[in-house]
């Protein structure tokens, strides 16, 4: 990419991202300043409502107590539990005035015994509707509640519609019998009185029973439980609109919402949006602008002395003739990257020259190479021929030895066991330590070839099961207390991993005694590995010793003296199935109270 294009590039990217900066800082900083100012003017709007729906409420819970405390009221009561007509003392008129729409009166047991409807007419119909008779059996005439509650007020809906209840007791009756029944008295808020309280408070706000059906809920949970705990949710319906959101807990002891909205219009954000758009056009316009007049001075002072240079240099490299040089004319800066250049062209040309001298003198060293690595190659194949005759004289000669020892050994204990059962008691105890020299001879050479098993032929590592190997070592040592736990787990190893168990529990006992009690356990480890414990109750190894145990021919004079070869080859067996293996203490600590082998294998 030519350094125009890329500057031209570099400038329109500077341009978009500042005008993207301008953009983010406008929204976040400007707009969402007003929007802070609009959204407390709205939770201002709300809180005035609601202040307003409380100051009705209470206007009918003090017309209702006023009522409750005449004695005209307690006079409809002439007899117990009987009443005379109410509706001479409640007047539609009256109570028009008072606002009143529905008046209701139940005696000391909670019977209704009068209700009244005043329409928006002046006139009366001797009932209320059923639901309103509902809510105030669910809120002020509790079944099982004696008389009703003093004072009571609240707000609730019917047919969707909200409706302001007060209830106040009246007391009746002689004086050394007096019982309580309730005046309810409501205030329905329809459409007519919600617009004339908006007018009053220049509002636009509504309020109706929340009960959403799924899908269509308008307030999240979040925001549903933060109006339950009286917050105001404000949240933007449109860029010319704010819907102000508060529920009104109901009078009823159920759960019983109002949700109460209101809109306030935006002119301030829309106006401070235009003025935006308008000084970002601006800004655009002014940037265009700087933008080409930064492109042209580019252009004249930087970007065509680049060029000629450019061009300079593309004509030294099209010829390929390094002792040409370029014109030093330009600005400073100019004139110095030239000058950089031709002092460079002529380190190049000498380096050239070097190259050369150095490139000759290589391939004279690469043929001297070449012969050097002939003659390295004819070396190692003597030292492969040696190698090999050295493995096979090695392999009949290790044959031959243990072929012959094992059959002298063979001959010695026959002879022993000949001793044994037709000499007397002394030659009999001779004859006993003949076999057991033997039978360690013998041992000997069944771990040398164990050995030579794994150098020459190593076996291929596969999933192979723990206690099956275990419990087939363990049926070979009749009379020999082991223990098994927790082993029934599929790990990698071969047929050789009973050679492992075979040499760890002849340690044990050739240490312990034929007495000795061998526990075998497992367990998962946090590396993904299984660690295997193979564990008695014998001597013991000491602390200095156990680092040296796995060494061939390892010497511990104080307490288990020579460890041979079985713990070497243990230790070779381990590790090509890729585990570790070290000594341990029975009980951590306590090198006297038994030795522990503890190794890893690979789970499947």
């Amino acid at each position: 990419m030519k350094i125009r294009t890329r500057s031209r590039l570099i400038l329109v990217a500077t341009l978009v991202i500042f005008l993207i900066l301008l953009s983010i800082i406008t929204q976040s900083v400007i707009l969402q300043s007003f929007g802070i100012i609009e959204k407390q003017e709205t939770t201002s709007h709300a809180q005035r409502f609601i202040s307003q729906i409380n100051h009705e409420i209470e206007n009918v819970a003090v017309t209702c107590s006023d009522w409750a405390l005449r004695d005209e009221t307690a006079m409809v009561f002439s007899e117990p539990d009987s009443m005379q007509d109410p509706s001479l003392f409640f007047q539609p008129l009256s109570m028009k005035n008072l606002d009143i729409d529905y008046i209701m009166i139940y005696n000391a047991s909670g019977y209704r015994i009068f209700s009244e409807t005043i329409t928006n007419d002046g006139e009366t119909i001797l009932s209320v509707p059923e639901g309103l008779d509902t809510i105030v059996r669910d809120s002020i005439i509790i079944e099982g509640v004696s008389g009703s509650i003093s004072g009571r007020r609240g707000i609730s809906s019917i047919s969707n519609d909200p409706v302001i209840l007060a209830a106040y007791p009246i007391v009746y009756g002689n004086r050394s019998d007096l019982k309580k029944g309730t005046l309810v008295m409501a205030r329905l808020l329809d459409t007519t009185r919600i617009n004339n309280i908006n007018q009053r408070l220049q509002l636009d706000g509504a309020l109706i029973p929340y009960t959403p059906k799924p899908g269509e809920e308008t307030l999240s949970v979040q925001e549903f439980k933060a109006a339950k705990g009286g917050a105001i949710i404000v949240l933007p319906s449109s860029d010319d609109q704010l819907d102000g959101y508060a529920i009104i807990n109901g009078i009823e002891n159920k759960p019983t919402f109002l949700l109460l909205t209101i809109t306030t219009t935006r002119p301030v954000y829309q106006q401070v949006k235009n003025s935006i758009a308008i000084v970002a056009g601006i800004i655009i316009l002014l940037s265009i602008i700087f933008l080409l007049a930064v492109q042209l001075l580019l252009q004249r002072f930087v970007l065509a002395p680049l060029s000629d240079l450019d061009s300079g240099m593309k004509s030294i490299s099209e010829s390929g003739d390094l002792s040409r040089r370029m014109q030093e004319t330009g600005d400073d800066e100019v004139i110095s990257l030239t000058r950089s250049l031709n002092d460079m062209l002529d380190q190049i040309q000498r380096q050239r020259n070097e190259m050369h001298e150095l490139i000759e003198e290589i391939e004279q060293q690469r043929d001297d190479l070449t012969d050097a690595r002939q003659e390295l190659d004819k070396r190692n194949r003597d030292l492969e021929e040696l190698n090999r005759k050295a493995n096979l004289y090695l392999d009949i000669y290790l044959d031959a030895i243990t072929y012959e020892i094992l059959n002298a050994i063979m001959g010695l204990r026959g002879y022993a066991e000949l001793v044994r059962t037709s000499a007397g008691k002394k030659e009999q105890q001779l004859a006993d330590k003949i076999i057991g020299l033997a039978k360690r001879s013998d041992d000997v050479i069944r771990n040398i070839e164990t050995i030579s098993r794994i150098y020459k032929n190593p076996a291929d590592v596969g999933s192979v099961d723990l206690a099956s190997i275990i419990k087939k070592e363990m049926e070979s040592r009749t009379g020999v207390n082991i223990i098994m736990e927790h082993c029934n787990r599929k790990v990698l190893a071969n047929e050789m991993l009973g050679v492992v168990f075979d040499n760890l529990f002849s340690n044990s006992i050739k240490f312990g005694g034929e007495k000795t009690e061998i526990m075998v356990s497992a367990r998962d480890t946090t590396q993904g590995l299984l660690e295997i414990s193979v564990s008695d109750n014998g001597p013991g190894i000491s602390d200095a010793q156990k680092p040296l145990v796995f060494d061939r021919f390892a010497q511990d004079k104080k307490t288990r003296g020579s460890y041979g070869l079985g713990l070497h080859i243990v230790k070779m067996l381990v590790e090509s199935y890729g585990g570790t293996v070290w000594a341990d203490d029975r009980i951590t600590g306590e090198c006297k109270s038994g030795a522990a082998i503890r190794f890893t294998l690979r789970m499947t």
